[in-house]
């Protein structure tokens, strides 16, 4: 049986990479040579189902194509989802760790600390027990943070491959005025790249060139007819090799207070590693969950600390029904794993979609929340965030006393207690969204 697959390039935020020059090869035999869209997708192959496609990235500096990830086939048509650790650094540190072993015309998920299946389900428009199924779990306890499940298609995001049967495009005849020029071949060339960046055909450049052959050397010189072509690789690389070549530092904490540093310290972060200052899709399909008084404060909140501190925050956690706070109150009592959290069922902002858990992302553009010494950086960095929260109108959880003290948590100060917030559902039809508070 055949597959027929297709592979998506996505950064840290699930942001799709545009610019991706890379190959597809099957064993010796090179299969594809192939710059990914605005989509951040490759070309659709058709091969025997457990065939390996070794995917080979070319170095921005060197031009060399290196072998990053392997992907075996599976099923009839598959989209594998290929996820570079780096925030929009165009998968230059893609490894066999990163790319989901294979899904069904759909994404993946990888479980963060805290996660637990019920919100997973609601995340992605599915059930607990369908994830139980395709991914062969014992029950809804059996993850762990840094699992890769495999997510049920949707029907709106399965992407149509272009029929096999459709007549290839006619190349561009050339008028017998049209310019031509002399380039020289790098090392690692191939015809098929040439022809893609220069706008010709490869039996066009051969013909000029009076090539027998699709072999080239390093610094052979091929006549090519000079046409404009718009290339978003070409106009990236010497911003990306400038990047590249900056020190990689973490985010500083710097102590700039008043004499008596004890009593009134004044402290920020500095990273020398700019973050994306957009809402991402992630955060943002987090905040289409909160309520609607909630929602504008929250992008306020991820703007402003991006804006003042160059930092990237990443939603982790919003709104939770009743149930799934029962469910993640039983971690560490009558379930497995940590305690994280204090609150039942109806005490928690959370269940009335007004809080959220915020973490940083480091300069290596990931999210850590587990290992040594995590916490007290992570706690670091969200004490100074705390403070930026405070003026964007939101209570920190920082400020909490004791045991319930929550740095990542933010959430929306509406002047009610617990029972008053419950008894204010209840009145608006059981329907969180409906309850119209007033804030400051």
């Amino acid at each position: 049986m055949d597959c027929l697959a297709n592979i998506k390039f996505l950064d840290a935020l699930d942001q799709p990479i545009k610019g991706l020059v890379h190959q597809l090869w099957v064993g010796p035999t090179l299969i594809s040579d192939y710059v990914t869209p605005a989509s951040g997708e490759s070309v659709w192959v058709k091969r025997p189902v457990g065939t390996v496609i070794d995917v080979r990235v070319r170095s921005i500096t060197s031009g060399e194509y290196k072998s990053k990830v392997k992907i075996r086939l599976i099923g009839e048509k598959t989209v594998f989802i290929v996820r570079s650790p780096k925030v929009l650094l165009k998968g230059l540190s893609l490894s066999a760790r990163d790319v989901a072993t294979g899904t069904y015309v759909r994404s993946t998920y990888i479980v963060a600390e805290g996660d637990y299946l019920g919100r997973i389900a609601v995340d992605n428009a599915t059930t607990i027990d369908e994830l139980v199924r395709i991914n062969n779990l014992k029950d809804d306890t059996d993850i762990r943070a840094g699992q890769i499940l495999k997510l049920p298609p949707k029907k709106s995001e399965t992407p149509t491959p272009p029929p096999e049967s459709k007549p290839k495009p006619q190349p561009v005849k050339p008028s017998q005025q049209e310019k031509t020029k002399i380039i020289v071949v790098q090392q690692k060339d191939t015809l098929s790249l040439i022809a893609k960046l220069t706008g010709n055909t490869v039996d066009e450049i051969k013909k000029l060139s009076g090539l027998n052959s699709d072999k080239l050397s390093q610094n052979q010189k091929l006549r090519v007819y000079d046409r404009k072509v718009a290339s978003a690789v070409s106009k990236s690389q010497p911003e990306k090799k400038k990047e590249e070549n900056k020190p990689v530092r973490p985010p500083t904490v710097k102590q700039d207070a008043s004499k008596n540093k004890e009593k009134t310290p004044v402290a920020k972060v500095e990273s020398p590693v700019p973050a994306s200052s957009r809402i991402s899709e992630r955060n943002e399909r987090h905040i289409r969950k909160l309520h609607p008084q909630a929602q504008d404060r929250i992008r306020k909140l991820i703007q402003v600390v991006y804006k003042k501190h160059q930092i990237q925050l990443v939603i982790v956690q919003s709104f939770r029904t009743y149930a799934e706070q029962d469910a993640l109150y039983a971690q560490g009592r009558t379930k497995k794993g940590p305690i994280v959290t204090y609150a039942r069922g109806g005490e928690s902002n959370h269940n009335f979609g007004l809080a959220v858990d915020v973490f940083p992302l480091w300069e290596d553009g990931k999210l850590h929340m587990a290992g040594k010494g995590v916490d007290a950086k992570n706690v670091k960095i969200l004490r100074v965030i705390g403070e930026t929260g405070k003026t964007a109108g939101l209570m920190w959880g920082g400020d909490w006393k004791g045991k319930k003290q929550d740095n990542p948590h933010f959430e929306l100060n509406v002047g009610k207690s617990m029972s008053e917030l419950r008894q204010a559902v209840q009145n608006a039809g059981g329907d969180p969204m409906k309850v119209q508070y007033t804030v400051k």
